[in-house]
């Protein structure tokens, strides 16, 4: 009965094309202004998954569904799109990631993991960065990684004075919580031996409370950075526009940003110059540090909880609940493992549990402060003791002040327990995986960093699931390279890049569950669950075009797959090469240069 009345319709529609009636009897808002066609269309919408057509008009969807059936949206003047083959998807959606540190890092001294093989060409690295530098100028490499490189021992001050004596060095390890600094560093930072540390962070010394060198956590890494060198204000800007372009080109046409560091001026007005305007190649939301979010309401710009453009948008504010699991900060039930990867490699003391940024009545009044304010909060959270503190606070704050659906955001959360997700669940608290810790380092978590039994759940998407949570995946760039198909792959197989070997079997997802994550159930988390991450009618034209479909092609061959195209409100995204805007900029740049600001 039901292919009899869909034929019937068929029938209908080709009557009404063949007469010309179908081209002239819908209304103008009817007509499309563009009709994909062509290639394979995923919908990321259970009522519908496939589809032959999408037609849009004035950058929103108005249909889609079967070919013959979006002609009657067509009229002389519509554009027809040919995919040529290739499988169109709602936009991905960069649940977390950093575009000023990715867009400055880039321009540093590479020593990672990823481009090095051992000690000996880290080390050669660093080397070859320090003379090419004038004397006098900072040095800055990033990458360090002993958990992906096992030889790499963590370097003395007295090694990176000899390797700098003429240079202010700082190296910042992959993760971006620890750092190495040489003698000339810490004296242009203002810190010596009798510098307190400062809340969530340490300066690092040794059994007669002399400097080693090591710089632990954000807040101690922050007294560098501010003195760190600074470019005319045209240049970041340059750099974040080619940032940009590189997210379009990972296939993302929206990032989100939680924690925006401090690394060039006035970085909230930075990301918003870079991305909120029309024919910016990805739309962006973020939670800024929240001192980064109240200095700038003190300075007048009076940012309010999801205020904004269609392109840009302040959503909350981002709270370090915890460390990293490669700095010794991930505050744990259980002690990290005693190996000679955590206590030489990566510095943590024997039986240590890692560390709470924040004490809990501290943790209280920040979340009760920004819940009252109708702020969302996204909190790095990646051990069992740093989830219950976050959980504990939202229970506070919610009971206080009852908000509907606050969507409060857990980041990483490398150890959640079911009960804990089972809670987060119970308290609004929605879920983002930092899942690529199972690709880079899997057999290190398992074999020196927290055991066997602990590196079965790290990163357990699949409870998650089965808590009834929408959830995300993030490859947190610059911390790990930007490759959506990596992280896909590794949600779905917990493969290891090392040896292959499987970390936490029972936490796969199937690839459908792995592309909600990346589309809809990420959109869901920045509540635009109506207006992005499926194609359906009503919803804004925002696609990523693949050379193939990643729900046919075997798993194993996902990371073969390219991106050929973005699409933002149904307009192709120029995602490489040349714009007026960074024309403009580069001159701008040079002006400063010459002229100052």
């Amino acid at each position: 009965m039901i292919r009899l009345i869909r034929f019937k319709l068929y029938v209908i529609v080709f009557l009404l094309l063949s007469t010309g009636l179908g081209a002239t009897s819908n209304p103008p808002e009817l007509v499309a202004d563009r009709i994909f066609s062509g290639g394979t269309i995923i919908t990321v919408n259970d009522e519908q998954p496939l589809v032959q057509a999408v037609a849009i008009k004035a950058g929103k969807i108005i249909f889609a569904g079967d070919l013959v059936l979006a002609r009657a949206y067509a009229n002389d003047e519509t554009d027809w799109v040919d995919l040529s083959g290739n499988t169109l998807l709602p936009g991905f959606i960069d649940a977390h990631t950093h575009p000023i540190l990715s867009a400055l890092m880039g321009k540093t001294v590479d020593v990672s993991g990823f481009k090095h093989r051992n000690s000996d060409a880290v080390w050669r690295s660093l080397r070859e960065g320090v003379a090419s530098a004038s004397a006098g100028d900072w040095v800055i490499a990033y990458g360090w990684d002993p958990a992906m490189l096992n030889d790499l021992a963590a370097p003395t001050m007295a090694q990176l004075d000899a390797l700098a004596p003429n240079n202010p060095l700082l190296i910042i390890t992959q993760t971006l919580h620890t750092a190495f600094a040489n003698s000339q560093a810490f004296a242009l930072a203002g810190v010596t031996k009798e510098t307190p540390d400062p809340g969530g962070g340490a300066f690092e010394k040794d059994a007669e409370g002399e400097l080693t060198g090591t710089v632990i956590e954000v807040p101690a890494i922050a007294y560098f950075k501010k003195v760190t060198p600074r470019y005319p204000r045209a240049a970041y800007q340059y750099l974040l526009e080619n940032q940009m372009q590189t997210y379009a080109r990972a296939g993302y046409t929206t990032i989100v940003a939680p924690g925006l560091q401090p690394l060039m001026p006035q970085p909230i007005e930075a990301i918003q110059f870079a991305t909120d305007y029309v024919g910016a190649p990805v739309r962006l939301r973020t939670y800024p540090l929240a001192q980064t979010l109240d200095a700038a309401n003190e300075a007048g710009a009076l940012y309010g909880s999801h205020q904004g453009s269609e392109r840009f948008a302040v959503l909350g504010v981002k709270l370090w609940v915890d460390g990293s699991p490669y700095a010794g900060g991930m505050a744990m039930a259980e002690p990290y493992l005693d190996t000679v990867l955590t206590q030489k490699a990566l510095g943590i003391p024997a039986a240590s549990r890692g560390h709470l940024t924040y004490s809990d009545a501290e943790l209280n009044a920040l979340v009760q402060h920004y819940h009252d304010a109708g702020w969302q909060i996204s909190a790095h959270a990646q051990g069992e003791r740093a989830v219950d503190q976050f959980l504990n606070a939202v229970a506070l704050a919610a009971d206080k002040n009852p908000r509907v659906d606050h969507r409060h955001r857990m980041e990483h959360l490398a150890l959640i327990t079911q009960a804990q997700l089972a809670r987060a669940k119970q308290l609004g608290v929605t879920t983002s995986f930092y899942i690529e810790h199972i690709r880079y380092y899997g057999e290190a978590l398992r074999d020196f960093i927290v055991g066997p039994e602990r590196s079965e759940r790290f990163m357990p998407q699949a409870w998650a699931l089965a808590a009834g949570h929408h959830v995300s995946f993030h490859t947190d760039s610059p911390s790990s390279p930007l490759n959506v198909f990596n992280a896909m792959q590794t949600s779905v197989t917990r493969q290891s890049q090392v040896s292959d070997v499987v970390i936490g079997a029972d936490q796969k997802v199937s690839p459908e569950q792995a592309l909600k994550m990346l589309t809809i159930d990420a959109a869901w988390q920045i509540f635009e669950e109506d207006n992005l991450g499926s194609i359906a009618a009503g919803k804004k034209a925002d696609f990523t075009l693949l050379s193939g479909n990643p729900l046919t092609l075997p798993v194993s061959e996902w990371t073969e797959l390219s991106v050929v195209n973005t699409f933002i409100d149904g307009e192709p995204v120029q995602a490489d090469g040349f714009t007026f805007r960074k024309l403009t900029l580069l001159a701008q740049a040079g002006w400063q240069v010459v002229f100052g600001e």
